[in-house]
């Protein structure tokens, strides 16, 4: 899996970086190619991370925020789900 990238839903990708490449690395580099031309959100708390992804004109959250709205998309889910009617 070294070197590859995997898309679990949507636009939301996995990434297993190349030997010697940090996330740090793949993530500079990829903000870089991408955010001319589509909408980037990164998830980080690094602080150095934080002002690349910032200058870059990306969106950002700190992993505690991500991992709010993880939390809440999964209560609005099974909420929508427990409250169907067949």
């Amino acid at each position: 899996l070294v070197g590859s990238e995997m898309c679990i839903r949507d636009s939301i990708y996995i990434v297993y970086t190349k030997e010697a490449e940090t996330a740090d690395q793949y993530i500079e580099k990829t903000v870089r190619r991408i955010a001319k031309n589509a909408d980037v959100t990164v998830a980080t708390s690094d602080g150095l991370e934080q002002v690349i992804i910032r200058g870059a004109g990306c969106l950002l959250y700190s992993a505690r925020e991500f991992e709010k709205e993880v939390k809440a998309m999964e209560e609005h889910i099974r909420s929508d789900y427990l409250n169907r009617t067949y």
